[in-house]
């Protein structure tokens, strides 16, 4: 009985620093989402931080909860090239996406289902200024 016991303990151990270490990666790529839409920022613009913005929103395809990818995907919407989106809207399209980034980090789930499909991916470019 002690053996189950302590087999049990290890399972549970293992699963728990498995979700941890899960959670500390996911934190670190959120990071990097965070420092670099500075490159959205007016009078900031950097071509060279909107193409690692674009990078991890291509990465959070990886570990992200839908939620999260909608978010970002109206995020990019509203800050592309053309869009006739107003500066409040692309604030607020901001606003939801990290609203929704600090609700998968605060849940601490890990991402085991997805009802997104390869047609929802986007693919962005970002613009070169001459």
């Amino acid at each position: 009985m002690p053996l189950a016991g302590g087999v049990i303990a290890w399972f549970v151990n293992e699963s728990r620093k498995r979700s941890w270490e899960e959670y500390q990666r996911k934190e670190e790529r959120y990071r990097e989402l965070l420092r670099t839409s500075r490159g959205f920022y007016v009078g900031q613009e950097d071509s060279l931080l909107k193409a690692a913005f674009l990078e991890q929103i291509a990465l959070c395809w990886l570990y992200c909860p839908d939620e999260v990818i909608r978010k970002a995907y109206v995020f990019l919407e509203a800050v592309k090239t053309g869009s006739n989106s107003t500066t409040q809207q692309r604030d607020a399209a901001f606003g939801d996406f990290v609203a929704a980034i600090r609700a998968d980090l605060l849940s601490r789930k890990l991402v085991k289902k997805t009802s997104l499909s390869g047609k929802d991916y986007r693919h962005f470019t970002p613009t070169v200024k001459s």
